[in-house]
Parts: C-alpha cells; structure tokens; sequence
C-alpha cells in the first residue's frame, strides 16, 4: 500500500516537474525591450555582453564586429566588437530593441560594420524568428539587415538579408540549423542621413531531440513506478 501511494505521488511529482516547464512544450519569444525592463527613454547601457533569462534558459548575447563583412560575401569572420549593447526606447514597437553604443547618427542601433552575436546553445534550441526593427525606406531604398547563423563561431553563413519596411520578420527555414547567430547592419552606404537597425526580438523552439529525451524519461519513470507497485 505504501509503495502504491509513493507511486501516485511520484508520477504527480512528474506531472507537476513537466508542468512548470512551459519552455518544453511551446517557444519563447526574447523581446530584449521587454526583458530589460522596459526602461525609459532614450535607453539603458548593458555592457559589450548580457545574459537574459526566460522560462528556465538563458540567450547570451555580445557585441560583434567584423572586418567588412557584407551581403556580397556568402561566408565572413566576426569578432568581439568594443562597442556597447543599448536597449533603446524610440517611442515605437519598431524602434524598441538592441541597439550598439557609438553608433555615428546618435541612434545607438546597430551599426555597419558592427553587429549583434546571439549564442542560442542554452536557450532551448535553435531559432525559429528573427524580428529586426528601424529600417527605414523601402524594399529596394532603404536601411539594411543581414542575419549570419554559425555553429562553430568562426565560420559564418549568410541566412538572410533585406533591405527598408520599417519591420521585419526572418522566419526562413535556414535558421534551424544553427546555434549562433549575427545580427548585423550588412551597407556602409547610409540610407539618406543613417543606416541602422535594432534587433527587436528572437523565438527559439526546443529540439525535437530536447523534447523527445523529455518524453522517454517521464515514460520510462512512469513504467518504473507501475512495475514496482505491481511487485508490492
């Protein structure tokens, strides 16, 4: 009888630990503004890197630099920039996000030839949207944005690239291949008096390989608990 109870409470313990681990069952949206407080205009300095934490995972986040690395070269180098990451406050949604400190228009956004690292390897998985904001102009005249993915932080790849609409939403499919991210201004060419942007947010999703390995250990413990009460 007792091994029985023990049992009922254990597999609540398991349904209880599966619970409060609303991370494995659905994405985390990072949305820096939100994470940082939501500080007040014009913004608040975080150093060259931050850690954020959400839902039990943490996003490592530095600031990134690299010699020329534009949308014409489909692999390049980055290194660690010197320049600080800023949580800026435009007044806007799309002009709410991070940001880098020296930035030459006084924006503090990212900034040619500049760039955000994002390190995805403890936040849960890899990426599934990446939402860059500040672009002004339009699709073919406009502010640009590039995202380079890495899984070895030395070589990177360019995922993606475009150019103005205020907002922009990367969800391409490449993103699930990489555990490292840059999120960069790719044009040393200003659109009409600046070209930078803000890293609004990044969703992250849990590797089916995460979830499936949760999966088997609720499974096996629940078959375990059965087996020995049978036995009792």
């Amino acid at each position: 009888m007792k091994l029985k109870i023990a049992a009922v409470l254990s597999a609540a313990a398991l349904l209880g630990a599966a619970a409060a681990t609303p991370a494995l069952a659905g994405t985390i949206n990072w949305n820096f503004y939100q994470l940082a407080g939501s500080p007040a205009q014009p913004g608040v300095t975080l150093g060259t890197s931050q850690n954020f934490y959400q839902d039990g995972f943490k996003l490592h986040v530095v600031s990134a630099t690299s010699p020329g690395c534009s949308v014409s070269m489909s692999t390049c180098n980055w290194a660690p920039g010197t320049a600080d990451l800023f949580v800026k406050n435009g007044g806007s949604t799309a002009e709410q996000g991070l940001g880098l400190t020296g930035d030459p228009s006084g924006d503090n956004e990212i900034y040619y030839p500049n760039g955000i690292y994002v390190n995805l390897s403890h936040a849960g998985g890899h990426a599934t949207d990446v939402v860059i904001g500040s672009l002004q102009g339009t699709t073919s005249n406009g502010e640009s944005w590039a995202v380079y993915g890495s899984n070895n932080g030395y070589a990177w790849t360019l995922l993606g690239n475009g150019m103005g609409g205020l907002t922009e939403n990367f969800n391409s499919a490449s993103l699930a291949g990489y555990n490292q991210l840059i999120i960069s201004d790719p044009s040393g060419t200003p659109y009409m008096n600046s070209n930078d942007v803000v890293l609004e947010s990044i969703t992250t999703v849990p590797e089916p390989g995460t979830l499936a390995l949760f999966a088997a250990g609720l499974l096996g413990c629940a078959l375990f608990l059965r087996r020995r009460a049978r036995q009792s």
